[in-house]
């Protein structure tokens, strides 16, 4: 697995583990979108989170960038509830990914609002363009 996408394991993990509480559907929900989307097996996900010693490494086009946003909104919706942990780790990666200070509870309450409406990537970032 490359470094890129071990990083946005790594962030997506973070989500899982943001509000003090391991929920099994969030680590379904990982364990999903790692499948599905990246054609990644179980184990490849369970060695990127075993190393998670890695540094964030921040994607660099708008679309890598929403498609983590947008993982991670998943995984912070996947057991129904938004806490407030979940929001502030959402900030900080949209801090870390160079967005600006003034936009980020925008692109927050934005990508969260999207996600549980259940717009897909495609349709986020054709309506933010």
């Amino acid at each position: 697995m490359d470094k890129l996408l071990q990083a946005h394991f790594l962030s997506l993990y973070c989500m899982v583990l943001a509000d003090g509480i391991i929920e099994a559907k969030e680590l379904e929900m990982l364990y999903r979108i790692g499948t599905e989307n990246y054609g990644l097996t179980l184990e490849q996900i369970t060695e990127a989170i075993k190393e998670s010693g890695t540094s964030f490494v921040s994607p660099q086009s708008l679309e890598e960038k929403i498609q983590t946003l947008y993982d991670m909104c998943r995984i912070a919706w996947a057991d129904d509830v938004i806490d407030e942990s979940e929001t502030n780790l959402l900030k900080k990666y949209i801090l870390k990914m160079g967005f600006q200070t003034e936009n980020a509870d925008g692109i927050t309450s934005f990508m969260l609002e999207s996600v549980k409406q259940g717009k897909t990537v495609s349709e986020i970032l054709s309506q933010i363009q």
